[in-house]
């Protein structure tokens, strides 16, 4: 994948700058190696031999240019690697002739070889050579059927306190590829739904007139509606169900321990982006969100 192949090219060449001879800099012009080792010019069993150093240190210069840059673009990247730490390795998927393309879905994972729903696999989308490059995903079977999961750095259980101010807490989510990859498989899925929960004490979703919590959509839009409720209904799940007096469980502000859940399926959201908090600042108030990972059906 394109992220690896940066991580090695970014790992290689901060090895190479680190490299001495003698205590000289491996790029150094003065680094000129004796008979049978090669100098900073020279070549395997053969001595080092003089170069023109302005010409060497500009492109030494450059390199190191295009390495902070390589750097500062792949932050990102970082941070979806980060999310992976501690998990298993891709797991290879088995090939003949024509099917040696990288599988485009977890259902053709499944026909291919079946899979292990604690691996990782890679697949791509829309297909070899166009759209989005291919991506890690984690696959398993429902009812018979092959579903598509992609995880990100908000799945644990966090507590929120002191934040008072409506939507002062905020909590970017972070998934394993990127936003394009992701929506590629949300665009090719007949379903996807990501379950989200609130635990509050004292602390409330919506205020009077305006909400105190919510969550943004993948292309950065306030959402309206909480999970198991409809897009504009202002709501919760037992808002909309009837089974709570009000909009959500988390209105009643009785310090009362609570909690408002479901999964949200309307694909043009999804996948969630951010989560936003407040109403936790003052006595026992406080809260603990849970965000799950995307889930998407063929």
């Amino acid at each position: 994948m394109k992220f690896i192949i940066c991580l090695m090219f970014l790992t290689t060449l901060a090895f190479i700058s680190s490299q001495s001879i003698n205590g000289v800099p491996a790029y150094s012009c003065s680094s000129q190696g004796p008979p049978g080792i090669p100098g900073r010019d020279g070549r395997d069993g053969m001595p080092g031999r003089d170069c023109p150093c302005g010409a060497k240190d500009a492109e030494i210069s450059e390199l190191q240019r295009k390495y902070q840059e390589l750097r500062q673009q792949n932050d990102v990247q970082d941070q979806r690697l980060s999310a992976l730490e501690n998990k298993t390795e891709t797991t290879p998927i088995p090939c003949t002739g024509d099917t040696c393309d990288v599988p485009s879905s977890c259902t053709e994972v499944l026909e291919r070889s079946g899979f292990n729903n604690k691996a990782f696999y890679v697949i791509d989308p829309d297909g070899p050579d166009r759209g989005v490059p291919p991506m890690v995903v984690q696959c398993d079977v429902v009812g018979g059927t092959a579903i598509t999961l992609i995880g990100h750095n908000g799945e644990a259980r966090t507590h929120v306190k002191g934040f008072e101010n409506h939507g002062s807490y905020s909590k970017d989510v972070t998934y394993w590829d990127s936003m394009e990859q992701v929506r590629a498989v949300v665009d090719q899925s007949t379903l996807c739904k990501q379950e989200i929960k609130y635990e509050c004490h004292g602390s409330v979703i919506w205020g009077s007139s305006s909400p105190v919590s919510w969550w943004m959509t993948w292309d950065g839009r306030q959402a309206d509606y909480w999970g198991g409720a409809s897009p504009g209904s202002g709501k919760c799940a037992c808002g909309q169900s009837g089974t709570c007096s009000g909009r959500c469980n988390c209105e009643a502000n009785d310090y009362t321990w609570r909690e408002d859940s479901g999964f949200l399926s309307h694909k043009d959201d999804l996948p969630v982006t951010q989560l936003r908090f407040g109403d936790t600042g003052s006595g026992s108030e406080q809260g603990y969100h849970t965000l799950g990972k995307l889930i998407c059906y063929p």
